[in-house]
């Protein structure tokens, strides 16, 4: 008998449907969803329309379970996160009290646990979870750029709305820390090099790949909306705080929207080493010069006189504080600008995806599942402990 009969193969099945994956006999092709594909492309049907088959019935089964799988892989990088960081951290304590004082132990102790055995974990966990890639379309430099400045937009905006909704939750319950952002007073209190190291290099190409990567290339068959609006929320609970996580869910969201249009997770990774240099080594910088770290002093000291001598000896550095600031508020209103002409414009398109989540069952089959509930859950107690206690 011919080996190469086939006559005998088992036939393919979609992951999210269950229903059988015809095989065109030219080339092998598929033709899920009504879209037959033909070795001519000029005799390849269009997309949905009369005459043509319709998707199969979406399997909310299948679907949530895909959704339960991603859940619990971030489950296993939180958890894993956490309890060997703390674990770390009360061993170091009692062998030797002091140590985490040391700025440097201390962020040692809050990261390497997270990207040297938890994010290793949970990529293991979406080994096997069906991908589907974005298309890779090149960017211009300006586009590159303004992609940025409503990303850093956003940011800000985000930070400021976190701020705010602390503020309101303290004046209910003065002894919560909802407005504090911790990882902000440590890098600002913190040594130049560690930050850059931890802040500017480490961390954003871990987080780019955790949250964008992995993460997006998983969403992605359910739609740009969906990879765009969950890898947002995942990526701002998982910082574990009010402040954070507000800015960081909608710096999230514009970094997911320019990684499935672009394909390239190099841009993102750029954009996110220069918003933390903006926001950790730039500051620091300035913070820590001889002028502004004598200012509190004179200002303390309630002469008007003294404060203006202070000033005029200083110019150069208020000078380059100044431009910091006017430069923030700038990059802010072009931010919101931009944002404004591109969505007026037309040109923000979100792709449907491969597998549509009918309207109303949406939110269930993307949260309601064990693995996500898990992530929340777990996500959400982190926050209200840093919050209330």
């Amino acid at each position: 008998m011919d080996g190469n009969n086939n006559q005998f193969e088992q036939p393919k099945y979609d992951p999210f449907t269950g229903q059988p994956i015809e095989q065109s006999p030219e080339d092998g092709t598929s033709s899920q969803y009504g879209n037959y594909q033909y070795t001519n492309p000029q005799y390849a049907y269009p997309g949905y329309g009369y005459g043509i088959p319709q998707a199969p019935a979406f399997d909310e089964r299948r679907a949530g379970h895909h959704f339960s799988r991603i859940g619990l892989s971030y489950f296993v990088f939180w958890i894993a996160s956490l309890l060997l960081g703390n674990g770390v951290a009360i061993v170091l304590y009692l062998v030797a009290p002091d140590a985490m004082d040391n700025y440097l132990i201390s962020m040692l102790v809050a990261l390497l646990p997270m990207y040297l055995i938890g994010a290793p974990l949970c990529w293991l966990c979406l080994r096997g979870v069906r991908t589907e890639k974005p298309e890779k379309n090149h960017w211009s430099f300006w586009q590159i750029l303004g992609g940025f400045i409503v990303a850093y937009s956003m940011m800000h905006i985000g930070s400021w709305i976190g701020t705010y909704v602390g503020e309101i939750i303290e004046s209910y319950i003065p002894d919560a820390q909802a407005s504090t952002n911790s990882v902000q007073e440590l890098v600002l209190t913190g040594e130049m090099w560690v930050n850059v190291m931890a802040m500017v290099i480490f961390g954003p190409i871990a987080e780019e790949l955790l949250f964008r990567k992995f993460l997006c290339d998983r969403l992605k068959p359910f739609g740009d909306g969906v990879a765009i609006v969950v890898s947002g929320i995942m990526f701002g609970l998982f910082h574990g705080n009010i402040t954070q996580g507000i800015y960081a869910c909608m710096l999230g969201m514009i970094f997911a929207y320019v990684y499935l249009k672009t394909g390239n997770i190099f841009i993102t990774i750029g954009y996110h080493v220069v918003a933390n240099f903006m926001g950790s080594v730039l500051p620091l910088l300035l913070l820590n010069s001889a002028a502004l770290g004598g200012l509190d002093e004179v200002m303390a000291g309630g002469d008007p006189n003294a404060l203006s001598e202070f000033i005029m000896g200083n110019m150069d550095v208020f000078f380059l504080y100044g431009g910091y600031v006017l430069l923030i508020f700038g990059l802010m209103i072009a931010g919101v600008v931009i944002l404004i002409v591109t969505v007026a414009r037309g040109r923000v398109r979100i792709n449907p995806g491969t597998y549509r989540i009918p309207s109303g069952k949406r939110f269930k089959t993307v949260f309601i599942n064990v693995g996500m509930i898990l992530f929340l859950l777990g996500c959400f107690s982190e926050v209200i402990l840093n919050t209330f206690f």
